[in-house]
């Protein structure tokens, strides 16, 4: 019994973090990621307490623990799917209520490159892209379409990469838009600012 009694708060710690883990497409990753460590890193810590294999499974808790609190583990890999930039495919994601992502990159941009395969690929920005209508400005031909240039006139686009954020009701968020290239995590709290816009 008093074996019992040790090993309760150790397991209502893993389930607690089992249940984060379940419920992670609800709440914000870094939340997610600051819970399950402390719950997994305190189970660790109660059986260091112990000798023999139970002090060894309380350092391998701990060393997970650890893991998880890297930013990146908990989002996974993903993809955020962009469309080919238009004004008749703007409007009409505005008219359909949904906040916008306006993606303006070039082939020959590294740092373009850098934001679309390392930021864009992230699983948190790929889970949080799906409440947003995306598009990717393209910018790589020297002799652009007048559409592609009234479309970089209008939201800013001066410098590449450049991301521009429109809410739900088609404002430009513009102490929002990115210059640039940022990191996943820094990303994903820009984009959980635009979809707190109220116009």
């Amino acid at each position: 019994m008093r074996n019992f009694g040790f090993w309760a708060p150790v397991v209502i710690l893993l389930t607690v973090a089992a249940i984060f883990w379940a419920a992670r497409a609800m709440m914000p990753l870094e939340v997610v990621r600051m819970l399950m460590t402390v719950s997994i890193g305190v189970a660790g810590i109660l059986l260091l307490r112990r000798r023999g294999v139970t002090s060894m499974l309380g350092i391998v808790l701990i060393v997970g623990a650890l893991w998880v609190a890297q930013p990146g583990v908990l989002a996974g890999r993903g993809e955020v799917n962009m469309q080919p930039a238009s004004k008749a495919a703007i409007e009409q994601a505005v008219q359909q209520g949904k906040p916008v992502i306006l993606v303006f990159s070039a082939d020959w941009c590294p740092y373009c490159r850098q934001l679309e395969r390392e930021t864009l690929t992230d699983g948190e920005v790929a889970r949080l892209a799906q409440r947003f209508a995306v598009f990717r400005v393209d910018m790589t031909s020297s002799n652009l379409p007048p559409e592609t240039v009234d479309i970089a006139k209008t939201y800013g686009a001066e410098g590449l990469p450049t991301v521009a954020f429109l809410s739900s009701r088609g404002a430009q968020v513009k102490d929002l838009t990115l210059v640039g290239y940022e990191p996943p995590r820094a990303f994903a709290q820009r984009m959980r600012r635009v979809l707190q816009v109220v116009d």
